[in-house]
């Protein structure tokens, strides 16, 4: 008995140990920074919502989070005028958006009309022209891309300053 327990008490310590001294993920060397975090555009990809989030979950980053109206301009232009897969869906209660990471879901920048959705699993997308988002189902077939985002990787002045994130007007 005493022998199982040293060896779950080794497993765990490991574990532990692992986890608190794990290397962060570098971002891939042409990522952008931007405000403490780097991004990296994948556009032209027809990928479903799910395909996307798990190829950022796959290279260390993760879909993109939108905090700030700045953040918002700044990933509009990544877009290059592509619709593109953000990291927020309303997948576990109809009409509730979360961000996929955990983060509040606080800063919104819906379309007028948005989102629409009211049945079954919706994911949210920007639309790269004007910066706005709309929700729409992962199989929908006019998503043409992703951005995804590495947390903290950056220094915290990196990017253009406000003055120089002013969003398209209508």
């Amino acid at each position: 008995m005493k022998m199982y327990k040293n060896i779950l008490t080794y497993s765990i310590s490991l574990f532990i140990t692992c986890f608190v001294f794990a290397d962060k993920v570098e971002p891939p060397k042409d990522a952008i920074p931007f405000r403490g975090n780097h991004y990296k555009a994948f556009l032209d990809t027809n990928s479903t919502w799910w395909e996307a989030k798990f190829a950022c979950d796959d290279i260390g980053g993760e879909l993109v989070v939108i905090s700030t109206a700045e953040e918002n301009e700044f990933v509009r232009r990544l877009a290059k005028n592509n619709l593109i897969w953000l990291g927020g869906t309303d997948e576990f209660e109809e009409g509730k958006w979360t961000w996929d990471n955990g983060e509040p879901f606080k800063f919104k920048n819906w379309a007028e009309s948005q989102p629409s959705g009211n049945n079954g699993f919706n994911f949210l997308v920007l639309d790269g022209k004007l910066g706005k988002w709309s929700d729409t189902t992962d199989f929908s077939g006019k998503v043409k891309g992703y951005i995804c985002e590495w947390k903290g990787s950056a220094p915290k002045n990196a990017g253009p300053k406000d003055s120089e994130l002013k969003a398209p007007s209508k």
